[in-house]
């Protein structure tokens, strides 16, 4: 085969490959009117963690300090490690200490990508049915959630 055979079957394939990437697209290229107004939620690079979607909170000053009180009255006593980023852990029952509340969440963080309530050193944690809260840690009268930033 010549030089200039080689030349062309090369551009050829390359020509190929470039139309068919393009012609392809994407799939935030197809939209359709009914699922416009729809929310795409993005899964993590490890798709065998579920994913649990749930609006995110405002984020106000209280959510910023460390230990402090929100405008609900929950005492937000800082963060904690999940499953996809960090999550605040707010006390929404009873008198739980802030340190109680990081020990147990520190505990239970890694377990929220199960999906299933779990009891981690006597809580019974699992997800929340409360807007805006992804799990809810309980011990009788006692509760703290935790919840995206």
């Amino acid at each position: 085969m010549t030089v200039t055979k080689k030349l062309l079957a090369t551009a050829f394939l390359g020509f190929s490959v470039v139309l068919t990437a393009t012609a392809c697209g994407s799939e935030n290229d197809a939209t359709s009117s009914a699922d416009s107004s729809a929310t795409v939620v993005t899964p993590p690079a490890n798709s065998s963690i579920p994913v649990v979607g749930g609006p995110k909170p405002k984020t106000t000053s209280a959510d910023a300090a460390p230990s402090s009180r929100s405008a609900e009255g929950d005492q937000t006593c800082g963060a904690t490690k999940g499953p996809d980023g960090a999550l605040q852990i707010h006390i929404v029952e009873g008198d739980v200490s802030c340190d109680t509340a990081k020990t147990i969440a520190k505990e239970y963080g890694p377990l929220i990508a199960t999906g299933a309530p779990q009891t981690v050193s006597g809580w019974d944690c699992g997800p929340s049915k409360v807007v805006g809260e992804l799990a809810r840690c309980t011990k009788g009268s006692q509760a703290f959630a935790l919840m995206p930033n």
